[in-house]
């Protein structure tokens, strides 16, 4: 008896790690936040406020909940042009009301689509100049709509896997700054995959910085712009049952490359062609783990807004706002911007991060917040297009890079 009872017990010991290496839980989840026809987008003020007239694509929020076993994180993309911090707010505080979230960690990334919805921004003659008359009752939708697409998320969620990986894209961005001359954008395209444990696809978190602005102010229809055709192509050639997840870059002077100026949706359709192909490489090369590694660091801080070179300034005395520090299995860092960040900021952090020992640096920009662009000092002066919303003042830019050093030195491997 005491022999058996002693193999059991082996057998235990045996099995116990096994299982335990599946740590990691994961789940997706999915809302429209299409606001009714009728109502504004955001972006351009050439539209005036003028209504959208139909939808073209649906706008989402497509959440991705991570459980490793210690930390619990989610991740949201939201076809948007920029959620403010006092949304996200809302929406952290609603997650956060739900017992078994209260302590998770939330990531909203505004994909900046310029033909999403609007009617948003509670910013006397700004907000209605670049999103149409403020309406309480669509910003709560807006709010509501992703509270519940974390929710699904955290309902859905199985055992899973994860891998990290990066590559290259093809010439499908250029610089459009004015100051200084002759930049190349990075195309650096970072992807978290997540797997089931028999290895099927369940979601695909894709990070690459540019504008979707190919479609023009002239447009009337809501839509993604090239995201929503870049996860049609994922799920094509990943599966149709896993969601994509965009999360854009540091691409605060950094245009999409139009292959078709008759056709505008078909330069939507192209650009994501060629981007969902270099995710699926990416996708293919990474070997997904059931291990996963979660650090985190949140730098809550406030500013006092300043006049642009042009004179506009936010009607109010202190701004907050946060940056966040997420590092994957030690190596893998991922800064998130309040804003539309400088892709020369982009290239000088990834260049700090790998002298720390970093594998990789990615920008998670739009990210929590959206309160403008956050450039060099030398664009700032030399009053660039950006420099036309850039409210944290001359040295904003070179304070944002310094915050971002500190959070990664606070983390390095």
């Amino acid at each position: 008896m005491k022999i058996a009872f002693r193999y059991m017990l082996f057998l235990c010991l045996l099995i116990l790690p096994a299982f335990g290496m599946a740590t990691i839980s994961a789940g997706v989840g999915k809302t429209e936040i299409m606001p009714p026809i009728g109502t504004p987008s955001a972006g351009y003020t050439d539209r005036k406020g003028e209504g959208m007239k139909g939808i073209h694509d649906p706008l989402l929020a497509i959440a991705l909940f991570i459980d490793n076993g210690e930390k619990k994180i989610a991740f949201c993309s939201v076809d948007h042009l920029g959620f403010t911090y006092d949304m996200v707010s809302a929406i952290t505080q609603k997650v956060h009301s739900k017992r078994e979230l209260a302590d998770c960690e939330i990531y909203i990334a505004s994909s900046h689509t310029h033909s999403g919805g609007g009617a948003y921004l509670n910013i006397p003659g700004l907000g209605e100049s670049l999103a149409g008359v403020y309406s309480v009752d669509i910003t709560q939708f807006y709010i509501e709509r992703t509270v519940e697409a974390i929710f699904q998320a955290y309902q859905n969620r199985i055992l899973a896997k994860v891998g990290i990986g990066y590559e290259k894209a093809g010439v499908l961005s250029k610089y459009r700054g004015l100051y200084p001359k002759d930049v190349t954008p990075l195309s650096d395209v970072t992807v978290i995959k997540v797997t089931t444990l028999e290895d099927a696809p369940l979601a695909v978190l894709f990070n690459y910085p540019v504008h979707p602005t190919i479609l023009k102010s002239q447009n009337r229809l809501f839509s993604a712009d090239f995201v929503g055709y870049t996860r049609d192509h994922l799920q094509t050639s990943l599966g149709g049952k896993m969601q994509p997840i965009y999360f854009n870059g540091a691409q605060g002077d950094i245009l999409p490359v139009i292959s078709n100026e008759e056709d505008l949706f078909d330069s939507c359709d192209h650009l994501a062609k060629s981007l969902a192909g270099t995710v699926k490489t990416i996708w293919d090369r990474v070997k997904a783990e059931e291990t996963l590694q979660i650090a985190t660091q949140k730098e809550s801080y406030s500013f006092t807004p300043k006049a642009t070179p042009f004179g506009l300034i936010l009607p109010m005395d202190l701004y907050k706002t946060e940056m966040n520090l997420i590092v994957l299995n030690r190596f893998h860092a991922f800064i998130t911007i309040p804003g539309e960040l400088s892709c020369l900021y982009d290239k000088k952090l990834k260049e700090f991060g790998s002298t720390l020992g970093f594998t990789h640096v990615s920008i998670f920009g739009l990210t929590n917040d959206a309160h403008g662009y956050i450039i060099l000092p030398e664009s700032w002066q030399h009053k660039t297009m950006e420099s036309g919303l850039s409210f944290g003042g001359e040295s904003y830019g070179d304070i944002t890079e310094k915050r971002a050093e500190e959070l990664l030195k606070a983390q390095k491997p």
